[in-house]
């Protein structure tokens, strides 16, 4: 069960790895989202990621575009739509039993960046499980 004690670290590792990996316009990506936008995004989304506040983290949407990351209200009214449009999306364009297949995505980029490791932290390969604690949410198309 350390994968559960641990979903808060690999998502704070998740987003310092994209936020070197992936630059963006609108609020900028550091190392967390300090602050967030409320302005729909008009670009596709190609994955998401939920951030909980741990000062000075704020609670956020981090939502993946092919031009960056943005830092997005939770609360925005859109978000939420946006959100249920694209797991049905990528509910319709994946296969559960196909786990195993890795194309370039939000998952990819995070999983290739981090050097590999015997350790007890473990970062999921492409083959591994992708669950998160309760409070956190992590989700990225398979169509890229």
């Amino acid at each position: 069960f350390k994968m559960v004690k641990s979903g808060s670290l690999f998502a704070l590792v998740a987003v310092v790895l994209l936020a070197v990996a992936v630059s963006g316009s609108g609020v900028k990506l550091a190392s967390c989202c300090t602050s967030v936008a409320n302005k729909k995004i008009a670009e596709p989304i190609l994955g998401y990621l939920v951030q909980k506040a741990n000062a000075p983290c704020v609670n956020a949407v981090i939502f993946q575009t092919q031009s960056g990351l943005f830092c997005i209200n939770g609360r925005a009214p859109w978000v939420l739509a946006t959100i249920v449009a694209f797991e049905k999306a990528k509910a319709q364009s994946t296969t559960p039993s196909v786990a195993t297949t890795s194309p370039v995505s939000l998952l990819s980029i995070i999983t290739s960046t981090a050097s590999p490791s015997s350790s007890s932290m473990a970062l999921p390969s492409s083959s591994a499980t992708s669950e998160m604690s309760a409070g956190e949410t992590f989700s990225e198309s398979k169509n890229e």
